[in-house]
């Protein structure tokens, strides 16, 4: 028997529209920036200045937040999630749900066709899930995010079904997210390991051209008729054309977009955020990133962070709101727990785990045997001494870097700060050189915690393993009563912090700021910038 399918989010939507409202603070809304639309240009052309260069334009292959939004724009998705996190259809159009919650099957949208003239159908959707689960694909965040969920057949030309070896409660509301957007079968078959330079989509902008830390170029898709309904916009985009300027030094995304050679920023520096809001020249948009916010996973199995003493003691020894304003002008909130407010799974218990105390932070490595004699902390004849790494391309990971190394130095930890390229840093944090470093990751669901910290899964650069985590962050992947899930995640959460293998550091928001010009920018849920219905006057 099916049963119409039911978003196992549907409780977050009070939550994350009061976060959103208290990020939103002095800000201008999205309703409003709406209420304030001019006439489009049709013609016209928007320059965005965007804040990191590119990994990849391949949605299968990428492990990039910010390619996130450039994906979204080209291409489209299963389902739709709004910001409230509420599944609304999209390439399907309608889906039901076995009552063991093992089959999926979707209704597919007619009349679709990809950017390169491809007819969208259910052979497609199995040839993106065939080639998102081909080993020699590599995909990172597009197949964690199918879960059990891997294998897809036609039942007829618009009809697809998913099988799930396991319930997998996540998954509906996964689909939405864009590492999942459906790309061209033909340009999969056609372009194969060169696909990252080809993206073809059936979004509402097209690829043009893209030059290495230099820029992106899309164009609008004239058929373009098939958008989700959630985002109340009807047919092509009113934008010919966008352009992301990739401007990682955050001085010149400023004077580029004060110029008026960019409409968009993202990525707001803190100090001009709170400038521009105060002067009311611009419109800001507070973009909520759901997730894990931005934090630094601690690496359980090196020395001398595999000593839960020192890591509760780096917990105790950091002022997360003196750093947030050293290092990004205060205008983050902290955070202090694994899963943001407003997600499935949010702990308030647990906000009040490590204040800053650093009087318990000495009393925790004095509970390990750690000595203190002159400047440093000492155990059997070492120094008390780590590197924070932090990758060189994200200005704000360094700067946070810096500021955790100052508390932690002053403690008598003996810090140092490494910023390094994409690929050292990657290398280091994968082969667990890395002791801890700042970083972000986004979720929809409260099972993104099972990608930091299940053995054997890329992202558990904590190298931390538990039997009772990993049993409980299993269940709750196939749990799908909405309490129990909370209930579980709490445990899992719990056993993350007890254990200081991550040390929450503040929310994460993509500070964009907009020419009052630039009307309709929106966002899908997880935190996406999408420009479907955005406008440019003249």
């Amino acid at each position: 028997m099916q049963k119409r399918a039911r978003t196992p989010l549907s409780k977050q939507a009070f939550a994350k529209q009061a976060f959103a409202a208290a990020l939103a603070a002095g800000a201008l809304s999205l309703a409003a920036q709406g209420a304030t639309a001019q006439t489009p240009n049709k013609n016209a052309k928007l320059t965005v200045g965007w804040a990191e260069p590119i990994d990849s334009l391949n949605p299968a292959t990428t492990g990039a937040r910010n390619v996130g939004p450039l994906a979204m724009n080209i291409f489209d998705t299963l389902v739709w999630l709004t910001p409230e996190f509420e599944v609304t259809p999209h390439l399907a159009t309608k889906w039901t749900v076995s009552d063991d919650g093992k089959t999926y099957t979707f209704t597919l949208r007619e009349g679709v066709t990809f950017h390169d003239g491809t007819p969208f159908d259910a052979e497609a959707v199995v040839a993106n899930i065939k080639y998102i689960t081909d080993k020699a694909t590599q995909s990172k965040i597009s197949l964690g995010l199918l879960g059990p969920c891997g294998t897809a057949e036609a039942v007829d030309k618009m009809t697809v079904k998913f099988t799930c070896a396991t319930p997998y409660a996540p998954f509906l509301a996964q689909l939405g997210e864009p590492y999942l957007g459906i790309q061209s079968p033909k340009a999969i078959a056609e372009f194969g390991k060169d696909l990252a330079l080809h993206p073809t989509g059936t979004g509402p902008f097209a690829f043009v051209s893209y030059e290495p830390n230099q820029s992106l170029v899309l164009k609008r898709n004239e058929a373009y008729n098939w958008g989700p309904a959630a985002v109340k916009h009807s047919g092509p985009a009113n934008i010919a054309e966008i352009k992301f300027q990739i401007v990682p030094n955050s001085q010149a995304r400023v004077s580029q977009f004060q110029s008026g050679q960019s409409q968009m920023m993202q990525q707001t520096p803190g100090v001009y955020w709170n400038a521009f809001q105060k002067a009311g020249t611009y419109t800001a948009i507070p973009v909520p990133i759901s997730g894990l916010g931005i934090f630094a996973p601690i690496n359980a199995s090196k020395w001398p962070t595999d000593d839960i003493n020192v890591r509760k003691a780096i917990q105790y020894a950091i002022d997360k709101k003196g750093v947030i304003q050293l290092a990004e002008a205060g205008v983050f909130p902290p955070s202090n727990t694994p899963l943001l407010k407003g997600m499935t799974g949010y702990d308030a218990s647990l906000e009040d785990s490590y204040p800053y105390d650093p009087a318990k932070a000495e009393e925790s490595l004095k509970k390990g045997g750690w000595t203190k004699s002159g400047e440093f902390w000492e155990k059997d004849g070492k120094r008390l001494a780590f590197t924070i790494n932090a990758i060189a391309t994200v200005p704000s990971y360094p700067l946070l870097a810096q500021a955790m190394q100052g508390y932690l130095r002053k403690i008598g930890m003996d810090v140092q700060v490494q910023q390094l390229a994409t690929p050292a840093w990657l290398a280091a944090n994968t082969s667990g050189e890395m002791s801890m470093t700042p970083l972000q990751y986004i979720g929809v669901d409260p099972d993104a915690l099972h990608f930091w910290f299940l053995p054997n899964e890329y992202f558990n650069w904590s190298k931390f393993s538990d039997p009772q985590l990993t049993k409980l962050i299993t269940e709750g992947q196939q749990e799908r009563d909405p309490a129990k899930r909370t209930r579980i995640y709490h445990e899992a959460q719990k056993i993350i912090m007890d254990n200081a293998v991550m040390m929450p550091i503040r929310q994460n928001i993509d500070l964009v700021m907009t020419s009052k010009k630039l009307t309709g920018v929106t966002y899908a849920g997880g935190g996406f910038e999408y420009l479907w219905a955005a406008s440019l006057a003249d």
